[in-house]
């Protein structure tokens, strides 16, 4: 399936990874908001968590210099040096096909939270999903929804209990989106969970991409990603990502300003294809959290860069050397010091219950 397809009704279905919006878990925590109809359980924590980014938004206003074109300068794609951890708790659901379980001891993140028109963003979904508001988080407009770009770094990824490679770089684009019917059906109505509709997905890991297939997850392998990442443990710095991806490549400069606070998330990434619906649910019992100002480069005439033409916070500079252009977004990046836990499930349908 190719990413970014518009739908043409749920016959024709389009085509997650460990990278959770965070973000704007937090972000709505700040603003209270209405859309969801539950909060988060950690609710105090949450609005702890969520105590940095007011100010990272206001930060938006002064970017950062321009991402130079070429290598990674110093670049490391390891989340930190001599990581050690035990995963926590696998999560299963009852009332579903389980396809793969996933534990990892240890992850940083830095997520771009980017609003865009909502014209652009419902072809993207499939019947059932809407586009949660940007003004509810704090980042755009009534009439803008959110795109989420989140890059993520594991360490000692375990595919069903089986060691995959020592560091795995993914990056998830996808849709913040209402929660779907399809989560209480699935026992993923958890509260204060925020679901997002990925679009595609981009991993380093050639047995997580695999893994992934099997829900037909928009997944491509990209064995030259790196993260140039310069935070240091107080969460003070800059991280450079660069995804070569074929169809959609993209890269970004991102400046952190300090972690601020610890919380408790959960999220839900959501995608239909046609073996049915698949969702990966994600836990982190313990996460850090920092606000950071961004700018993300793409490459002009892909649908990435015609998906965020216009958005965010404003135009940034064009590179000179690429000729990629850019935009200016809030971002936050995260540090999860216990690692996490999630799983890729599948809800299969009957054939005759999906509209033609």
């Amino acid at each position: 399936m190719h990413p970014f397809r518009t739908r043409s009704g749920r016959g024709s279905r389009p085509s997650v990874a460990a990278g959770l919006l965070v973000l704007l878990t937090t972000l709505a925590a700040i603003k209270r908001t209405g859309w969801s109809r539950r909060r988060s359980v950690p609710r105090q924590g949450l609005l702890r968590l969520g105590a940095v980014v007011l100010g990272g938004a206001a930060l938006l206003v002064a970017a950062p210099s321009s991402v130079a074109a070429g290598g990674t300068e110093n670049g490391s794609s390891t989340c930190r040096p001599n990581a050690d951890g035990t995963s926590t708790r696998p999560t299963t659901r009852p009332g579903v096909q389980v396809l793969h379980n996933y534990q990892f001891s240890f992850a940083t993140e830095v997520s771009n939270a980017i609003s865009v028109n909502k014209e652009k963003l419902i072809p993207l979904l499939p019947e059932g999903y809407s586009p949660v508001p940007a003004s509810a988080l704090g980042v755009g407009g009534e009439n803008d929804g959110v795109v989420a770009i989140v890059n993520i770094c594991d360490e000692n990824l375990s595919i069903d209990g089986a060691p995959s490679r020592r560091t795995t770089l993914v990056q998830d684009v996808g849709i913040l989106v209402r929660e779907p019917a399809d989560a209480a059906a699935a026992g993923l109505d958890i509260p204060g969970a925020f679901h997002i509709y990925l679009l595609a997905l981009y991993t380093d890991n050639r047995p997580y991409a695999e893994s992934l297939r099997s829900g037909d997850i928009p997944v491509q392998f990209v064995p030259n990603i790196t993260h140039d990442r310069r935070i240091d443990e107080a969460g003070v710095g800059e991280q450079t990502v660069r995804v070569p991806a074929r169809d959609n490549p993209y890269y970004s400069l991102n400046k952190a300003t300090g972690f601020g606070a610890t919380g408790e998330v959960a999220a839900i990434l959501w995608h239909e294809g046609d073996k049915g619906t698949a969702a990966l649910n994600f836990r982190f019992d313990v996460a850090q959290q920092g606000s950071a100002q961004s700018e993300v480069f793409t490459k002009p005439g892909t649908k990435l860069n015609r998906l965020l033409a216009g958005g965010g916070a404003g135009p940034g500079p064009t590179d000179p050397k690429t000729g990629f252009a850019s935009i200016r977004t809030p971002s936050l990046t995260f540090q999860y010091s216990q690692g996490g836990n999630g799983s890729l499930i599948l809800i299969k349908k009957p054939c005759d219950s999906r509209p033609k």
